[in-house]
């Protein structure tokens, strides 16, 4: 079979990066991993064996700390394993230590410590309105604040985030501010500039909004890498899009013939010409799985010269599309530069991928990875495409939890 290549290419400008060494220590349930990836990496296995963790893992690093958002953490202190202070991410990208408290933070590099200290400091003093008469009071909250709230620290070669949380609860901290009394601080933004209010009246969150840079390298943010991530619960935003996307999605669908009859693809419709005539059907009334087939085209397209990390593509997806998606894998991520992760459960995506290959450039390009775990310890086996066939039964039985 010969395969045509797409003329939708993007041009990203964007300075092309990829992932091709990652050592993870004491991230979430992964006490230490060493993982190799290649351009296509799909990550199988059983529940609870840390594939939304690898995945995460991947993600942050590439981002240099600058997003943690997770698919399964609902907070950043859980991004480190439970019986460690700090968990690391080192990568050819970066590195990114993310650690459990300001205390760990000071232990192991007093100097960035001092450096988000004061940041906190400064950030702290900014909400209160103050002036001589209010220097002692200002001391106090600022004693009652550390006393009472701890800060996640990420910290990579580009950036230092901080992310408060409290040990003993808001209401204790709430409590003790006010028993200080006296301080007004700055109104919200929604509210007339210039009006103060006292901090009886003030949520915690005005004090710290949630996670916020202490700082940022500006080549960084200029240069980085397109890094796109999908969960399974994401829907396709079509209406935001531009023109020239819509119209590379249109001309993609066409060339796989996944709707009959289509005439164009608009920012909320599909137009299909039947017996001559024009009728147009919103998008949202299509199938699932033509949704996610083109939520994973367009993110495929924002991250040429990037990465692009899904997790179970195979949702909604009728074994036609998986046909579909793995060949747009292969054409699109060599032609568009991007690096692809895949949690999956989906036997019929592994076998698919690892017959897809023809040459041995598309053999090289891909890498299953099975995650096992004992309760203890996070274990990974990695395949390639040729050792992936040959235990193709053995993934099979795995996934069926046999």
């Amino acid at each position: 079979m010969q395969r045509e290549n797409s003329s939708a290419i993007g041009k990203s400008g964007k300075k092309a990066r990829h992932i091709t060494t990652l050592h993870i220590e004491n991230f979430r349930a992964i006490g230490e991993l060493e993982y190799h990836p290649h351009q296509i990496n799909i990550i199988t296995g059983q529940n609870n064996t840390g594939k939304s963790a690898l995945l995460d893992a991947v993600f942050i690093n590439a981002t240099g700390g600058e997003e943690i958002h997770s698919f399964n953490s609902p907070s950043e202190i859980y991004n480190i394993h439970i019986q460690a202070n700090q968990a690391v991410l080192t990568s050819d990208i970066t590195e990114v230590t993310i650690y459990r408290s300001l205390e760990d933070c000071r232990k192991a590099d007093p100097e960035i410590y001092g450096k988000i200290r004061n940041d906190i400091i400064e950030h702290i003093s900014d909400v209160f309105i103050h002036g001589e008469e209010y220097g002692d009071d200002l001391d106090q909250y600022l004693t009652t604040i550390f006393a009472y709230t701890d800060f996640c620290i990420t910290v990579s070669d580009f950036s230092f985030h901080v992310f408060p949380y409290y040990p003993k609860g808001k209401d204790i901290l709430r409590k003790e501010l006010d028993a200080i009394g006296g301080m007004q601080v700055r109104q919200t933004p929604a509210a007339k500039k210039g009006k103060t209010i006292n901090f009886r009246d003030v949520k915690i969150f005005q004090l710290f909004p949630g996670r916020w840079a202490t700082y940022r390298d500006p080549s960084f943010v200029e240069e980085t890498l397109s890094v796109n991530k999908l969960s399974h619960s994401d829907k396709f935003q079509i209406d935001t899009i531009g023109d020239t996307e819509i119209h590379l999605l249109e001309q993609f669908i066409k060339e796989h013939d996944l709707v009959k009859n289509m005439e164009r693809l608009t920012q909320k419709n599909v137009l299909y010409r039947k017996n001559g005539e024009i009728e147009e059907i919103p998008i949202s009334a299509h199938g699932d799985g033509f949704i996610v087939l083109l939520t994973i085209l367009h993110s495929l397209l924002q991250s040429e010269n990037g990465i692009l990390i899904i997790e179970e593509p195979e949702n909604h997806l009728h074994p036609r599309y998986l046909g579909v998606l793995i060949e747009t894998l292969f054409t699109y991520c060599r032609q568009l530069n991007v690096q692809v992760f895949m949690a999956t459960h989906s036997y019929d995506l592994i076998q698919g991928a690892l017959e897809f290959p023809e040459t041995e450039a598309e053999k090289e390009m891909l890498l299953i990875s099975k995650m096992t775990s004992d309760g203890e310890t996070i274990e990974k086996f990695d395949y390639t495409t040729d050792a992936g066939l040959k235990v193709i039964n053995e993934l099979y039985l795995d996934l069926r939890g046999i």
